[in-house]
């Protein structure tokens, strides 16, 4: 195993460790004989998170390196991959534009009820 491999694991050993502590911590935790326990259960929790973000940021480098040599595979040249991926975002941002405006409709009316015509209010 790679040296890589073997601090991720350790990683996500320590993590859920971490989470481990913790609920035991916000499970001991009492107003009256124990008070400190809700800021051990929120420091183990931090402490959880960040271990586990280790084998995560790990495991998303490894996706791009082999993304990475793919496209390398593949023939194309840096630009015409940048290319790609600029036609890609915009069409991404374009159809995440449209979901937000569809959802955002259908909240107002949700709210504001159906949309009323240009009637005049007497009559």
């Amino acid at each position: 195993m790679s040296i890589k491999g073997r601090i991720a694991l350790g990683s996500a050993a320590a993590g859920i460790t971490c989470l481990a502590a913790a609920v035991s911590q916000g499970l001991a935790y009492n107003e009256m004989t124990d008070p400190g326990a809700l800021n051990a259960m929120v420091d183990f929790g931090i402490a959880a998170f960040a271990f586990l973000l280790v084998p995560v940021l790990v495991i998303a480098a490894w996706i791009v390196r082999e993304a990475r040599r793919e496209i390398a595979r593949s023939g194309f040249t840096p630009r015409q991959v940048a290319i790609g991926e600029a036609i890609l975002m915009a069409g991404a941002g374009y159809e995440w534009h449209e979901y937000n405006k569809r959802v955002s409709e259908q909240l107002t009316a949700s709210v504001m009820g159906p949309e009323r015509g240009a009637e005049e209010p007497w009559g």
